[in-house]
């Protein structure tokens, strides 16, 4: 059966995906194609959901010749243009061609929260099987769960493809899940599992970021400097303080007194600050 995208009706390839897991394809290096990279694919005058489509039909055409990387570029040159449901389960199905088993999860359940009629549930469900008893002895799926939602995730530094809530693949032993959403603070979670011990779904409340600026406050020679009553340095001090009013204080040096001066810090600026050929 089909999928259904917004602008086209595309074949599915599990056919052609049943033939070619049979082959056994060498390891090659790949990286997803930037957005900037897709962008150069498109034609002149194409839209990028016109652009998207033909690019998923030309990877399409590709893996009837086995060519499966350059495919997999091809459709995920798609989903940098345009997110079609179809494109998202080529992906994952590339990859399980590949036997990149990991990389496949994320796409095929991504592709399971499309409307799928019966039958390509069906299909993408018996893939998402197959994956996860192939690894059944690694790693176990679990849930995670932000607040906010949409936060993105990474597993041991790698990110992921789609954000919270969704299923996700962790290996056994420690693995470090990161929670990251602008204007909050990231959040990593140390996850110990086994096969015997497998992990639990993991949920997350984020903290609101506070608003920091990067400082630079230089006084006279020789002074030591304070800021809001704590000794930060002598001569010159570079910080990070939270954007508003502070009290900078520079102590008496070879050729000053002592003094005080008030500073208001501001985000996405350059708070350079130089009271060194004050005297007071």
């Amino acid at each position: 059966m089909p999928f259904r995208s917004p602008f086209a009706t595309i074949r599915p390839l599990s056919a052609t995906i049943a033939l070619a897991c049979a082959v056994v394809v060498a390891a090659t290096a790949f990286a997803a194609p930037t957005r900037e990279e897709a962008l150069k694919m498109k034609k002149p005058g194409e839209s990028d959901d016109i652009a998207a489509a033909r690019l998923n039909e030309e990877g399409k055409a590709l893996v009837r010749k086995r060519d499966y990387y350059k495919a997999l570029e091809l459709f995920q040159a798609a989903l940098q243009l345009f997110p079609i449901s179809n494109a998202i389960f080529n992906v994952g199905s590339m990859h399980y061609t590949l036997r990149e088993y990991v990389e496949a999860f994320p796409y095929l359940e991504q592709t399971l929260r499309a409307p799928l009629s019966p039958e390509q549930r069906e299909i993408v469900m018996k893939y998402r099987t197959d994956v996860l008893a192939k690894l059944h002895d690694t790693h176990k799926d679990i849930l995670v769960q932000s607040n906010p939602p949409g936060a993105m995730v990474s597993v041991n530094g790698v990110r992921l493809p789609y954000p919270a809530p969704m299923r996700i693949l962790i290996p056994y032993g420690t693995a470090d899940i990161t929670f990251e959403y602008p204007g909050f603070e990231s959040n990593t979670v140390a996850v110990q599992s086994s096969l015997e011990k497998p992990p639990k779904d993991v949920a997350v409340r984020l903290k609101r970021e506070e608003p920091y600026g990067n400082i630079s406050v230089r006084c006279p020679r020789g002074a030591d400097i304070f800021i809001d009553g704590t000794m930060k340095g002598f001569d010159v001090v570079r910080d990070r303080l939270l954007a508003g009013k502070h009290t900078v204080r520079c102590g008496k040096g070879p050729g000053n007194e002592a003094f005080e001066r008030t500073i208001t810090v501001r985000l996405n600026v350059v708070n350079t600050f130089d009271f060194s050929l004050e005297k007071e």
